[in-house]
This record gives C-alpha cells, sequence and structure tokens, in this order.
C-alpha cells in the first residue's frame, strides 16, 4: 500500500505529511524523532492502515516540510503539531511519537487539552534531555559528529553501504532502514542523494532541548497516554520524577517496559512496537 503525499500550510509553514488507508477509518497520526522523516513510519502504518486511516508528518525542518528562518524549537514543533492537527480536523485523534515526536505531541496537547486523544509515547525523554545520559564531553562530542555529517552522497546507494553497519543502524530492520535512506534524502538534478534534515538544524534540535523544562511546559494534558521503553541503561522508569509528573498532569498515564531495544527500538524492533501500539489503541 503506497501512501498518498500531501501539504498543509499553517502558520506560514508549508507542512508535509503521508497518508494511509480509509478516510471513514478512525485516525491515527505518526510523529517521527529528530533526524528523521514521516516515512519512517512506513512499516507501521501499512498495517495500521488496515484498520485506521493513517498520517505520518515531517517536523518542521525535516523531510519534505519548509524549514522556515530562524531557530528551531521544541515549542515551535509543538505547535505546529497541534496546528495541523486543528488544520485537518483531527483533534482528539489517536496519535503516535517517538522521541521528539512524541514531546511534540504532549507539547500540543498541554497548549490545547484533549487534541490528542490516545498517545503512544516511544522512548520520548518526558524528563531531562536524552543528552543528559552523557557527560559533557561526550555531549560535545555528539554535537561536533552531528554538525560534520556528509550532507550530499554520490547516490542513495553509496549512502545506503556506508550507514548500513554503523553502530547506531546495525540493529534496524533491513525494511525500516531502507525507508529511512530513501525518506530521509533528496535526488538533485546532478544525480547526487542530499540529507533532508540538514545537520545544523539536527543540532539545533539537541541544543534546544537541553534547555526545555518539561516540568513547566507538560501540565494539564488532555490525553490517555502510554510511555513505550527500550532496554538499556538510562532508560526510563516509572519511579523517575519526570515520569510521576506525567502521571499526575496526563488523564491517564501507563508505562511499560518493552524488554529489547535502545532509544531506536522502532527501527530495531518494529513488529514489537507494532503489536505495542495496537495493544493499546484497538
Amino acid at each position: 500500500m503506497q501512501p498518498e503525499s500531501k501539504f498543509v500550510e499553517t502558520d506560514g509553514v508549508n507542512h508535509h505529511y503521508l497518508e494511509w488507508g480509509n478516510p471513514d477509518n478512525p485516525k491515527v497520526l505518526m510523529f517521527h524523532a529528530v533526524g528523521m522523516c514521516s516515512q519512517i513510519w512506513s512499516f507501521a502504518a501499512k498495517d495500521l492502515a488496515k484498520n485506521y486511516h493513517v498520517f505520518s508528518f515531517d517536523l518542521r525542518g525535516h523531510g519534505d516540510t519548509e524549514t522556515p528562518e530562524g531557530g528551531v524549537t521544541f515549542m515551535q514543533i509543538g505547535a505546529d503539531t497541534a496546528s495541523v492537527i486543528q488544520a485537518l480536523g483531527l483533534e482528539g485523534s489517536i496519535c503516535v511519537g517517538h522521541s521528539a515526536g512524541g514531546m511534540s505531541m504532549l507539547i500540543a496537547d498541554s497548549m490545547f487539552p484533549g487534541i490528542v486523544g490516545k498517545g503512544v509515547l516511544i522512548d520520548t525523554r518526558v524528563g531531562d534531555s536524552p543528552m543528559a545520559l552523557l557527560t559533557p564531553e561526550e555531549q560535545e562530542l555528539r554535537m561536533k559528529r552531528t554538525l560534520q555529517k556528509r550532507l550530499i552522497w554520490e547516490n542513495r546507494e553509496v549512502m545506503y553501504a556506508a550507514y548500513r553497519d554503523r553502530a547506531v543502524f546495525k540493529p534496524w530492520a533491513d525494511e525500516v532502514f531502507g525507508d529511512y535512506i530513501k525518506g530521509n534524502t533528496r535526488i538533485l538534478d546532478d544525480g547526487t542523494a542530499q540529507l533532508k534534515c540538514k545537520p545544523a538544524v539536527e543540532e539545533e534540535f539537541y541544543e534546544n532541548r537541553r534547555n526545555l523544562n518539561t516540568m513547566e511546559v507538560l501540565r494539564g494534558l488532555g490525553g490517555d497516554y502510554m510511555l513505550l521503553v527500550g532496554a538499556y541503561d538510562g532508560a526510563q522508569t516509572a519511579q523517575d520524577a519526570a515520569v510521576q509528573h506525567l502521571t499526575r498532569e496526563a488523564k491517564g498515564f501507563q508505562l511499560k517496559e518493552l524488554g529489547a531495544g535502545s532509544h531506536f527500538v522502532p527501527m530495531e524492533h518494529p513488529d514489537l512496537v507494532l503489536r505495542e501500539i495496537r495493544n493499546f489503541i484497538d
């Protein structure tokens, strides 16, 4: 099942999204992490589209959504998420978000309580930035490496071969990795492949996330949420202060440990994540 590629303009930004399934079915909205794209959800979306009308959105600065001049912040992507939901008349829908995509949903729901009906958060850090798991030296190295990412490749095949055995990508399922390469690049006139999310945009999101106080931002949520967490050192637990804060602020909240995977568990174990999404929303 191939999705339709569409755009909706809100607040002067042309937002891109992919759409699968029967418009008469209940709605599922999907949001990706920093450095990724709407197509990263294709594996799950194709299955969910059997029963749902599925939308997957590119965050600002990612995919085919415009990158307005000026900085990018998490408050902006939260406002973007609210604005596209409102523009498309999708208030109260089921929402699924990985990492920053989940944070964009939470911020939207804090701005307009109930704009998210049920929400699946997949390894979305609801407290300190994920960078807090690193030493200051490791944080600076991460930022430096992000800015040094290669922007132009000879073609997608060369990029695929160069990325496939890197430590972060090696555990990814083949189909999801292929969607990442295809969706995250555009082919230029000379046949070369260019990253859609520029390294400077990715770095700016990471920097902004370090200064986001979720205890102040995430209040009075109207949605019913489930947080899925991978199995790695530093993963969130029900005892974390930020998780307990979200438990109090959301209409409903539960945390489930998946028992497998890193922060990138939707790419490493897409079947497992899809099953848990369906268990929560079906």
